[in-house]
């Protein structure tokens, strides 16, 4: 492997000495077509280069490359900071293979720093950007989606996803989505089927890396524990991954062992799975299953339960109610102070209501955490389902035209669709914008009179320029095509923000402080030449016949 590096390091420190005075771009060429087979070689030489003396495309090319090593050599990354000047330099409306690696790349940095909903819509983005859907980092953006969708308790969504990796897989990629497929299924509650794909996989066991070989035989063995309650079955596999990893890498499969145990009668054995799994681990669940555990066999074991002793723990574990019995301690140290009569019976109804409030409070507490929680995903899966909405309707459009220009003119069945599909584009695109706090602010700006709307900072307008643009992305191209067609005028960005704010519905006032237009006049006569610069039909969707030419 050493050696392996130092060759490659002295072929890529030749070809660099070799591009002397030419700029870097070349060599960051050679570096991009070793990067798959030679990561760690590729790092070597980028060491060498210095960031600051690179032009802005070498400086996205070089973000790619330093990502995508530090990624495949397993170097933490820590900050989207350096893939940002590729995802910032290159055109993400247009098809084009480093733009997809860059948003590939951003996908990767969010899945390290474990951020799911930022890692979705980037490796979305980037599926969205590859003009080649056969190349590998495409597949591998349903596999990461999977991940990602699971760890957001998304399994339809997740199957989808190594569905798609599955079928278009080849060689050693399909044991990983067959494990991903086995994954979702269990999530499902479908064991059946995560136990056939399993097994088939395991009659390649000698083929497989140590790692995919631990991840089906804990899958396995977490089937027959949660589904079948097939305990020997479930042991089995346990045991089989411990001589596989050995003894220190297996803290949940210790917790599964404890639970076996336990309901084996074997409590002393169990104890000390428990106590295994709680010191070796760093999961703040898996901690809180192990002390539970072991909280329960030490009760099971006394005599007489130490009450006092159970509430103290209770106390110190659940820093989440500490306020509630905090305020219940003085509420008692009052009460029982102010009735010195039948003070022993009042302490005990006194203890009993608090117990019974603690409770509710709990139940109360868990409630409004679900609760908020099923509302926080369904808006995320809202929002993610407009982004792929849009991402879609953009593709379709690339192959309306691509076909158009094969065919040398445009059939009126073929605008009949790219109309459909632009309307489509524009009410997603509303909706989105609908979610920003931009729109909360036209909103407000609505409600005021027309000649007393409210001024708006120059930050605000630029944050409103911004999210404009990250809404509107294939209806401002849409627009601008169409515009470029039907008129020898181009729409400048303004015209475009003048024509997005009409379609919704924003008054004259409200328009006139968004443009930083002098007065009313102003923005009637720039509407009306705007408007002249589009077809009919596109006026027809974006104002459904509301507006007057």
């Amino acid at each position: 492997m050493k050696l392996r590096v130092v060759i490659y390091s002295l072929l890529l420190a030749t070809l660099c000495m070799g591009c002397g005075g030419q700029g870097h771009m070349r060599l960051l060429e050679r570096l991009e077509a070793q990067l798959d087979t030679a990561p760690d070689a590729v790092r070597l030489v980028l060491d060498s280069i210095p960031f600051a003396s690179l032009g802005d495309e070498e400086r996205a090319l070089y973000a790619i490359l330093r990502t995508q090593a530090d990624y495949k050599c397993y170097v933490p990354l820590t900050t989207d900071t350096l893939i940002r000047h590729a995802t910032d330099y290159y055109n993400r409306n247009r098809k084009n293979y480093r733009a997809a690696m860059a948003w590939y790349s951003l996908g990767c940095v969010y899945t390290e720093l474990k951020d799911d909903a930022s890692a979705v819509e980037a490796y979305l983005q980037a599926q969205s950007l590859f003009p080649d859907t056969t190349v590998l980092y495409y597949q591998l953006c349903y596999q990461n989606l999977g991940q990602h969708y699971l760890n957001k308790k998304m399994p339809d969504e997740a199957l989808e996803a190594y569905t798609a990796f599955h079928n278009t897989a080849e060689g050693y990629d399909h044991l990983y989505a067959d494990i991903g497929l086995a994954q979702a299924y269990i999530y499902k509650s479908m064991p059946q089927q995560a136990k056939e794909i399993l097994n088939s996989l395991l009659q390649y066991r000698s083929d497989m890396d140590t790692l995919s070989l631990g991840t089906v035989l804990f899958d396995l063995g977490k089937i027959e524990y949660t589904f079948y309650k097939d305990y020997g079955k479930a042991e089995e596999y346990f045991d089989q991954l411990i001589a596989l990893y050995g003894p220190d890498k297996v803290d949940a499969t210790y917790w599964f062992k404890g639970d076996i145990a336990e309901f084996r009668g074997h409590n002393d054995s169990a104890s000390h799975y428990y106590e295994m799994a709680l010191q070796g681990t760093n999961s703040t669940y898996l901690q809180y299953n192990s002390a539970r555990s072991l909280l329960y066999l030490t009760l099971d074991s006394l005599a007489q339960p130490e009450l006092y002793g159970y509430v103290k723990l209770f106390e110190q574990t659940s820093d989440s109610i500490n306020r509630i019995e905090r305020r219940a301690e003085i509420d008692e140290i009052r009460t029982a102070h102010a009735m010195e009569l039948h003070q022993r019976e009042l302490r005990d109804a006194h203890r009993k209501f608090m117990y019974h409030a603690a409770l509710i409070a709990v139940c109360i507490l868990a409630t409004i955490t679900i609760v908020t929680l099923y509302i926080e995903q369904r808006r995320k899966q809202h929002y993610l389902r407009l982004r792929e909405e849009l991402q879609s309707n953009q593709a379709k459009l690339y192959k309306i035209n691509e076909s158009i220009e094969e065919d040398g003119n445009s059939s009126p069945h073929s605008r009949e669709e790219i109309l459909a599909i632009y309307r489509d584009s524009l009410n997603a695109s509303i909706a989105l914008f609908n979610k920003s706090a931009c729109a909360k602010r036209l909103q407000g700006l609505n409600k005021l009179r027309n000649k007393d709307v409210g001024h708006i900072s120059i930050k605000e307008r630029d944050e409103l320029y911004k999210t404009l643009d990250e809404n509107f992305i294939t209806v401002i191209t849409y627009l601008r095509d169409e515009s470029d067609k039907y008129s020898q005028a181009k729409l400048s960005s303004l015209n475009i923000y003048l024509i997005l704010l009409l379609a919704m519905g924003c008054s004259t006032g409200v328009i006139r402080e968004c443009l930083a237009v002098s007065t009313d006049n102003v923005v009637t006569q720039q509407k009306k030449r705007v408007l002249n610069r589009l077809p009919d039909d596109i006026l027809s969707i974006l104002f459904e016949d509301r507006l007057n030419r």
